[in-house]
């Protein structure tokens, strides 16, 4: 979940905490007010009733909104979990046609998710120029001159087939 989601989450829980607070009090003044006070009936007591009741059904309104922000993100973080995991699978799916040996792969996924070959090299407990050897490697087995022409060629084909039209071709069967 992103920082900004849980300090929006955050934001909100503290403010039912704050308006919990205030029924409470609202609660002991109205008690107060009609058993110590007898003061049930008057405009002091009927205003502070009606505050109640706004900020009670305050309250209620935001807890269901908290739960249903809540319930939609659980959603959301299924739905991007479902298509990450497409998604990884799909690009070893390419990897397997390309026939990459599994140091190949291991060095074209730090490369897909950005690293450098310094970097690629530490991770990987080897030298960088057998990181650079090991990209030259698959960027030849892929058909590509570099890091660019590697990353674009696994998200292609997802491209492609997101950007098809499935009614391409109805069209002339419609109009009969």
């Amino acid at each position: 979940m992103k920082k900004a989601t849980k300090r929006t989450i955050r934001r909100q829980q503290v403010a039912l905490i704050a308006l919990a607070g205030a029924i409470v009090f609202f609660i002991y003044d109205l008690v107060v007010d009609v058993i110590l006070e007898g003061e049930f009936g008057t405009t002091h007591f009927f205003i502070e009733f009606v505050v109640f009741v706004g900020v009670s059904v305050a309250l209620v309104f935001g807890a269901r909104d908290l739960r249903r922000v809540r319930r939609r993100l659980e959603a959301e973080k299924k739905i991007t979990k479902f298509f990450s995991q497409q998604l990884a699978e799909s690009i070893e799916e390419q990897m397997d046609e390309w026939l990459m040996t599994r140091s190949e792969k291991d060095t074209a996924w730090l490369i897909i998710k950005g690293y450098r070959f310094s970097e690629i090299a530490e991770i990987r407990n080897v030298k960088e120029s057998t990181a650079r050897l090991q990209a030259t490697s698959l960027y030849a087995k892929a058909g590509v001159s570099g890091r660019a022409e590697f990353v674009a060629e696994m998200f292609l084909p997802l491209l492609l087939s997101a950007t098809e039209n499935p009614t391409d071709g109805d069209d002339a069967s419609q109009d009969g």
